[in-house]
């Protein structure tokens, strides 16, 4: 899918969002391009789940598809996603032992991941499992716990005791926010209590978010940032990150463009 075919389906997404339903004849006419473009575009959304066709338009799923709160946030940012996940696979070499959060971004890095050899992967997440599953040259580690349907996620007492048990990994991990006085925080509690713990046992930590992440610190604190060794980013960061990045040993990495 190309470049402008994912700016129509946020659009799209962002739309049903919003009025909850579309009409094909209006979002053609926003987006300057066909009604055959935007009905294609509505059968690919489709098939992913994300909405569901109607007579002339479409409409956000009903309430049994409870992963569509995960699936849309895949959309959001995409390009930049995509950006940051070919930069971050190219940190990982064979054989590693890597950890991916739950998140869009890691689900990013995983398709870069077919050249390497030998990976240990841990996760906690069905959504990356889906991408997952076809990488059969890898080990993969799934943590269990308490199953989040909204998130595809797992968490909880028995998803923190597996990775207690685990060490000298690679951890990938997002956040809901990043700033240099605050740290890396989140705006959920057990999805922070689980990171917490996982920081802990990480021998590496490399934080990937785009720039949107930056500076807007979330209610619940995960680690300062100078428990980070790597951030990789979409864009180049402020005269302030950089001076902060050299300060705490981070390595900042992101597009030469």
């Amino acid at each position: 899918m190309g470049l402008l075919a994912e700016k129509r389906h946020v659009y799209i997404l962002d739309r049903l969002r919003e009025q909850g339903r579309i009409h094909v004849s209006a979002v053609a006419g926003d987006l300057g391009v066909t009604e055959v473009t935007i009905r294609r575009d509505l059968g690919q959304l489709a098939r992913s789940g994300l909405l569901k066709k109607t007579y002339g338009g479409a409409v956000l799923p009903g309430p049994p598809d409870a992963n569509v709160s995960v699936r849309f946030r895949q959309t959001r940012n995409l390009a930049a996603k995509k950006r940051i996940g070919l930069l971050a696979a190219g940190l990982i070499n064979d054989g590693d032992n890597i950890y991916f959060e739950a998140g869009s971004t890691c689900y990013e890095i995983i398709p870069h991941l077919t050249e390497h050899r030998d990976l240990t992967i841990i996760v906690n997440s069905l959504m990356l499992m889906t991408r997952l599953h076809e990488l059969t040259g890898h080990r993969v580690i799934v943590t269990g716990g308490q199953y989040r349907p909204e998130r595809m996620d797992m968490i909880g007492p028995t998803a923190e005791a597996a990775i207690a048990g685990l060490s000298g990994f690679t951890a990938f991990t997002g956040a809901d926010d990043i700033s240099i006085y605050a740290g890396i925080s989140g705006a959920d509690v057990a999805t922070v209590s689980f990171t917490r713990r996982l920081l802990r046992q990480a021998a590496k930590v490399i934080f990937v978010g785009d720039r949107t992440k930056f500076d807007r610190p979330a209610l619940y604190k995960i680690a300062d940032i100078d428990q980070l060794d790597c951030i990789v980013t979409d864009a180049d960061l402020s005269d302030k990150w950089h001076a902060a990045a050299k300060e705490h040993g981070i390595e900042l990495i992101y597009p030469d463009e």
